[in-house]
């Protein structure tokens, strides 16, 4: 009788312990076994992160994951139709800087926070490099765990420098007087990759090092504060030192420059280090090295593995397979693949045999930048650095282009609703 009896909603208990458990059985997939959690991943597809769906779907008994890889473009289009319909078909994702910012503003991603406390000292969390655990975060939140992270270094010709008695720089008037002293109609004193979106990398490192970067803690325009425009001033002084066309080079362009030896010294991204010494391509084999961009402040970008707010899965368990995912040990063996993100991985010594960049890294990560942590910063970007391609090329005055720029980007976060 008291089994039978309805709840004030009409359905009996049994019913609702049913539903109740089956709701259990669906959140842990049990099914052929007990106790089995089915997990799905989504992702794009590249070979580094083909390795760590491995690692994922090994990291913990008990725990199934189905992982579907695709490009860049329909991973987004998914990710974004499922997560702003609440569903809950996707479990933990793969997310960049702008995606994660954009999914945590919308309250599409869990915060995680309480898991990292929970587990710190178990799965050594405070080991990630504190700008990748950066690109993970929006509005003082942790949303991911950082799986691979990438950033620009300066590469220089140690052979020139040698010769002309020079050190690496550490400050832009040093790199100034290095560009100057080494080039030649021959060797471009500096690469500068102005192409696409190299403006807004190339650009971001000197707004950060020497102005007060691109918006302030409410969204409005900093770029033209008297810094800015002196930082864009100093970016503008180094094009006659660059290579010709230089706003036609993007990163295929520099790799082929200092390649071909014809280049000095310039920004570069790490994924471009090994193609340094590669046999078949370079004539400056062992010749090129790698020093942190003076005064830091140059971008920082990661891939980083997140959970969905809208899962039904155990969401400590999905925080233990992350963490277990991207252990110290798992880094060390996909080092060849993608930069890793834990120091004691970094600071590796046979990996730094290795990989001759990592001497430098762990400085470099400390003081790069991640690009401003708001959801339409990637689109107002694009109107910004249109304006700093000019302020650099001359085409506009300095001041009077990051001034235009500015005025264009307040008017478009107004338009998006950002300003309250």
């Amino acid at each position: 009788m008291t089994q039978q009896r309805e709840t004030k909603s009409g359905l009996s208990r049994r019913t609702v312990l049913g539903a109740a458990g089956t709701m259990a059985a669906s959140a842990y997939g049990f099914g052929a076994r007990a106790q089995e959690m089915n997990v799905r991943f989504v992702g794009e597809r590249y070979p580094a992160l083909e390795f760590y769906v491995k690692k994922l779907q090994s990291a913990l008994p008990n725990v199934k994951v189905t992982a579907d890889l695709m490009p860049n473009a329909p991973l987004k289009e998914l990710q974004t139709i499922t997560l702003s319909s609440g569903a809950d078909s996707i479990d933990i994702m793969l997310g960049n800087d702008l995606t994660i910012a954009n999914f945590a503003q919308n309250g599409w991603l869990e915060p995680l926070d309480e898991y990292i406390a929970k587990h710190k000292d178990e799965y050594k969390l405070n080991d990630f490099a504190k700008t990748a655990m950066s690109s993970a975060s929006f509005g003082g939140k942790v949303y991911g765990l950082p799986v691979l992270t990438n950033t620009q270094l300066m590469a220089y010709r140690q052979d020139l420098f040698e010769a002309k008695g020079l050190k690496p720089p550490t400050s832009f008037e040093e790199y100034i007087a290095a560009a100057g002293a080494l080039n030649s109609p021959s060797i471009a004193g500096t690469v500068m990759t102005l192409k696409g979106d190299g403006v807004l990398n190339e650009g971001h490192w000197y707004l950060n090092a020497l102005g007060d970067g691109w918006f302030d803690a409410n969204k409005k325009p900093v770029f033209n504060s008297p810094k800015g425009i002196a930082a864009i001033e100093t970016m503008k002084s180094l094009t006659r030192f660059a290579p010709r066309g230089y706003t036609a080079n993007g990163n295929d362009e520099s790799t082929i420059l200092f390649q071909q030896g014809a280049a000095a010294m310039g920004m570069q991204w790490l994924t471009r280090t090994a193609a340094m010494d590669r046999q078949d391509q370079s004539k400056v084999i062992g010749k090129v090295n790698w020093a942190p961009p003076p005064r830091g402040g140059q971008v920082v970008v990661a891939d980083t593995f997140a959970i969905s707010k809208f899962t039904s899965r155990n969401k400590d368990t999905l925080f233990r397979l992350l963490a277990a995912t991207l252990s110290p040990a798992n880094q060390r063996e996909g080092a060849s693949l993608a930069c890793p993100t834990r120091v004691s991985v970094l600071e590796d010594p046979e990996l730094r045999q290795r990989f001759r960049y990592y001497n430098v890294l762990v400085p470099a990560l400390d003081k790069g930048a991640t690009f401003p942590k708001f959801a339409e910063f990637k689109e107002v970007s694009e109107t910004v650095t249109r304006r700093v391609l000019q302020a650099v090329t001359g085409e506009m005055p300095v001041k009077e282009a990051l001034d235009t720029g500015a005025r264009e980007a307040e008017e478009f976060l107004t338009r998006r609703g950002v300003y309250k």
